[in-house]
């Protein structure tokens, strides 16, 4: 039996538990590098508008629910408030679907359900239709905290003697206004309260006729200028400083551009290289910050900067993953040793062919200077080592092209050499802009998207200072992507893994086994974080600031020109009154 074993592959294998401890996962931000961008650096840049809190009118009707729930004779308790609250933003969606307004872009919350009830074009709908999971509904998922922060609800305490959430005396005006807008419908005089009733198909129309969130742009709506005030000037002064000047970035593109739609890879482009890409399927967009807002787009360059970090460093695993699947690593784990030669292999010239960049003469290959591959991007990148230079995009090469180039953000498959040039090639570019140390130094406080993240999350900061020792000791193109690998890949994988498996359960596509890697056959996509484009863009349009951007002829109207040039606009004087009245 010694003998038989010793010819067979069978030894080869490695002992297996076929009973999982933990169920599987899907999992997503498989390195732990997204939470980076959506957890430190994106709530730095716009402090309560984010990915989910879309339309900013969501915030006085959210008022107004809880107003008009503690206005009633009610119980004071999270079942009472849930059952008053559902069937409202229920209705509320509805309407919101119903709006025939021309000008009416987005969707409401709970859309995915509501569509399909509206679209059966119903005699009437009912308020106690399960539209989504969460038993607060938007309000609990995404506005709860935002709308604490800006000071227009108090959360609950027991121990301060507050039960349940509440309006604040802020929100009670911003909850009247909305109110005022809609006291002569139908369902706002006869329909609120009647949750065990149908309501009829005309009376939800009429309500979201005025009560729309994209009827916030009119000049009758009077809780447009209370939430413009609360956005403004409101809450934490540093929060209420980042989102006033991004939301002035946003007018100043949105006036640059004013010719051009403007959408999510526009804008990236537009912060990082102050141009829109010249290829056929693109506007021609421009944008150069004017002094008041250098600071504001650095910060958005650098935020940026980190997503092209973190691609490069995702498809590096991603190819190692779709590579050990082909060798059938989730059969037989793949000795370390097979998975450093494919490093090893790494093709330049495949990759340079396929997106017709010309290398040097030498090329390069794993036992190259990593030093001549950094050269090189920087001159073909034309890399001036300027944090606010214009960084130009019909450069040969650009982190943007090898974005497109790599599929990233798509469903793709490939994991062969070229992809992992084009991968480090792409992380080469990342080092190559923030190369000199005393760029750390020009604005310090505009460098956190390159300190967030530490050891755990793999801070570009770490990076560039681990990258620089080991160019200064004249490390190969291939050492270099082995120590990515290593411990930028494998190991950060394996860490995140084994922190979610009590959450989200079994989310290992690969670990190492007695010096093997095994793979486990899942999905494997990777992509750019929501950089809340979306979110901004819809809340200077909404707040009657600018066209919608993602359309042509998108420019500013005189309040939006206002904001855009002073850098602020004139308090409402609706939440000091006493203030205002003793001001000479």
């Amino acid at each position: 039996m010694a003998s038989e074993m010793s010819t067979t592959e069978v030894i080869d294998g490695i002992p297996y538990w076929t009973e999982r401890m933990y169920k599987p996962g899907g999992g997503q931000d498989h390195l732990g590098l997204g939470s980076v961008v959506t957890d430190r650096i994106l709530p730095r840049l716009s402090p309560g508008i984010n990915v989910l809190t879309t339309h900013p009118r969501y915030w006085s009707f959210y008022a107004f629910v809880l107003s008009e729930f503690w206005d009633r004779d009610l119980p004071r308790t999270k079942a009472a408030l849930r059952d008053w609250y559902r069937p409202l933003e229920c209705i509320y969606s509805i309407a919101c679907s119903l709006c025939q307004n021309p000008d009416h872009y987005g969707t409401p919350f709970g859309t995915r359900r509501i569509a399909g009830l509206v679209a059966e074009n119903p005699d009437g709908f009912d308020p106690r239709f399960d539209f989504i999971q969460s038993s607060m509904g938007g309000y609990g998922l995404y506005h709860r905290g935002v709308m604490q922060a800006v000071g227009l609800v108090a959360l609950a305490d027991p121990g301060l003697g507050l039960p349940i959430d509440a309006v604040t005396p802020e929100g009670r005006i911003v909850a009247d206004a909305f109110r005022a807008a809609i006291a002569n419908t139908d369902y706002y005089r006869n329909w609120l309260y009647r949750h065990d009733e149908e309501l009829p198909h005309e009376v939800a129309a009429e309500y979201g006729e005025l009560a729309c969130f994209c009827r916030l742009r009119e000049d009758a709506a009077l809780d447009r200028p209370l939430l413009v005030d609360a956005f403004l000037h409101h809450g934490n002064p540093d929060e209420t400083q980042a989102r006033r000047q991004t939301l002035r970035m946003f007018c100043e593109i949105a006036a640059q551009s004013a010719p051009d739609p403007v959408d999510e890879p526009s804008f990236r482009r537009l912060v990082y290289y102050g141009a829109d890409s010249l290829e056929e399927h693109t506007s021609g967009a421009k944008f150069v910050p004017p002094a008041p807002l250098v600071s504001t787009a650095r910060k958005w360059r650098l935020y940026q900067m980190r997503e092209y970090f973190n691609a490069a460093i995702n498809d590096m695993w991603r190819r190692l993953f779709y590579w050990g699947c082909a060798r059938e690593g989730d059969i037989y784990p793949v000795p370390m040793a097979d998975v450093f030669a494919s490093i090893d292999a790494i093709d330049f010239e495949g990759f340079a062919e396929s997106i017709d960049v010309v290398l040097p003469s030498s090329g390069f290959f794993a036992d190259t200077p990593y030093h001549d591959l950094l050269e090189w991007v920087t001159a073909v990148g034309g890399i001036t080592g300027q944090l606010d230079d214009r960084w130009d995009l019909p450069c040969d090469l650009t982190e943007d092209r090898i974005i497109e180039w790599l599929g990233y953000g798509r469903h793709a498959t490939d994991h062969g050499p070229d992809m992992l040039a084009a991968a480090l090639t792409l992380a080469t570019f990342v080092a190559a802009r923030l190369w000199p140390p005393e760029l750390a130094l020009i604005e310090p406080a505009d460098w956190f998207p390159v300190r967030e993240g530490g050891q755990d999350r793999l801070s570009l900061q770490r990076f560039i200072n681990a990258l620089r020792i080991r160019v200064d000791t004249n490390a190969t193109i291939g050492e270099v992507a082995r120590w990515l690998t290593r411990d930028y890949v494998i190991a950060q994988h394996e860490r995140v893994a084994t922190a979610k498996l009590p959450t989200t359960g079994d989310t290992f596509r690969f670990r190492r086994e007695a010096g093997r890697l095994r793979f486990f056959h899942k999905d494997a996509q990777a992509g750019m974080n929501d950089s809340r484009f979306n979110a901004l863009a819809t809340f200077v349009y909404e707040l009657g600031w600018s066209g919608y951007l993602y359309f042509e002829h998108h420019g500013l109207t005189e309040e939006g020109e206002f904001l855009r040039t002073h850098g602020d606009l004139p308090v409402s004087g609706a939440f000091e009154p006493l203030a205002v009245a003793e001001d000479p």
